[in-house]
């Protein structure tokens, strides 16, 4: 299952790659800012865990986050799902969703999501959580 999770991921990005003229390179550049979030619940499970947070994320406004970690027999990495609202100053919201992959080292647990975006962009996340000092950061790639 984990192979190929990772083999339609890699697909996806090599289909995007293409699709848009990069030819036979990947380049991302930062959507906004480096986001630093506040962690507002951590539930683990046997197989994993839930982490939220919350935190002003630029042109997506007030966001709250949901990362869903399950982890590999080896505990040291795993697939993660994120789920995210932002709440706009205009009264509207902006949502996103993706799937992604996590490892871990020592306390910090850095996670690479794919996201979709309600507005019709993309964006390569990668969030860094350190369980020890509870600091969470969020930064944003434009892929679309």
């Amino acid at each position: 299952m984990k192979h190929l999770f990772i083999a339609v991921l890699t697909i996806c990005f090599v289909s995007l790659a293409f699709a848009d003229g990069h030819g036979t390179h990947l380049s991302f550049a930062p959507r906004q800012d480096n986001s630093q979030m506040t962690v507002t619940s951590v539930n683990l499970t046997p197989g994993g865990g839930t982490i939220t947070a919350t935190g002003e994320m630029g042109e997506y406004g007030r966001v709250y986050t949901t990362y869903k970690l399950t982890a590999d027999p080896s505990g040291m990495s795993g697939s993660v799902l994120g789920e995210g609202r932002g709440a706009l100053q205009d009264g509207n919201f902006v949502s996103g969703s993706g799937p992604g992959a996590y490892y871990r080292d020592g306390t910090k647990f850095t996670m690479h999501i794919f996201f979709k975006i309600s507005d019709g962009t993309q964006n390569l996340d990668k969030i860094v959580f350190d369980a020890f000092t509870g600091e969470l950061t969020h930064d944003v790639y434009v892929v679309k």
